[in-house]
């Protein structure tokens, strides 16, 4: 039986809820719970202790709860945090949330978007990271962001079977569109930061972690989970454009899409390569099905 809960019950918990989302105080390179600006009808509910007051027991849950959600974001985003700096990453996390409070009670859902959101915060060139003199670069930044969001999105993405051409299929496999695997994504990355990120995962320190030189050229990977482990596996510049296209675009049109971005003199070679990329992607379990376009 449905039961309406009590009025003065729902609006305690509201007040509750604002006041440990108060964001914390940045001042002075330190996090502070900023207990004075605390809802007056809520402190007057809570009651004091032998060695703390009112406002300073309830900043006990606010201080708690931004700490929670920091470990979160570190444990999910390493790669960006380290770039960055603790500190200065964490004033990211708490703009967003601020923005986008959590609303669902899964935890990890609250992680969504924050990759995208870093992508309007942060400014252009270099960012500032508190308490050092050197920024770091922006788009180094953004790239991590890209590559921590992808790892907790594949790790987490539901299993499913994967995709085995049969002869039913060769008559529309040309016409359709491959349906990736939520289990599986693309990187392109300018610096070493897919290598990188497993040895900050190890690294203890909350300082700003010195940037890798860039590469000449991008490299690209292939990102899978295979039962609860990730695999990365490198991919050929042209075979990671591929599989890019196949993304949104027939097998027919991606392969024509790919011959006209290639240069002339290594046309001849085109089929038999993307023949191998193809049967490569199959067997690795990259796609679920097929989808009539």
């Amino acid at each position: 039986m449905n039961q309406a809960f009590p009025a003065w019950l729902e609006q305690f918990q509201e007040r509750f809820g604002r006041v440990i989302r108060t964001p914390l105080e940045r001042a002075n390179g330190s996090l502070r719970a900023a207990d004075e600006t605390y809802d007056q009808t809520l402190t007057q509910l809570a009651l004091a202790s032998e060695r703390l007051g009112p406002n300073a027991r309830l900043a006990i849950y606010n201080r708690q709860y931004w700490f929670r959600l920091f470990t979160l974001f570190h444990g999910a985003f390493p790669l960006t945090t380290r770039l960055l700096s603790h500190f200065t990453f964490n004033g990211y996390v708490s703009r967003f949330l601020v923005a986008r409070p959590p609303r669902h009670w899964d935890s990890e859902s609250m992680l969504v978007g924050f990759d995208e959101f870093l992508q309007q915060a942060l400014p252009a060139g270099t960012t500032p990271v508190e308490g050092q003199s050197a920024p770091v670069d922006t788009l180094a930044v953004l790239e991590a962001a890209r590559i921590d969001s992808a790892f907790h999105r594949v790790f987490r993405a539901p299993a499913l079977d994967a995709f085995q051409p049969t002869a039913e299929h060769a008559a529309r496999l040309l016409t359709s569109r491959l349906i990736a695997s939520p289990a599986s994504a693309v990187l392109e990355e300018h610096w070493p930061l897919c290598e990188l990120r497993p040895q900050i995962v190890m690294e203890v320190g909350e300082a700003a972690r010195a940037l890798p030189p860039r590469f000449d050229a991008a490299r690209h990977w292939l990102l899978l989970r295979r039962e609860n482990r990730l695999a990365l596996l490198p991919l050929e510049a042209r075979e990671a454009r591929l599989l890019g296209l196949l993304s949104g675009l027939s097998l027919e049109g991606a392969l024509a899409q790919l011959e006209h971005e290639c240069p002339a003199e290594e046309r001849p070679s085109l089929p038999a390569v993307t023949q191998r990329w193809l049967a490569r992607s199959v067997a690795l379990g990259m796609w679920v099905g097929l989808e009539a376009l």
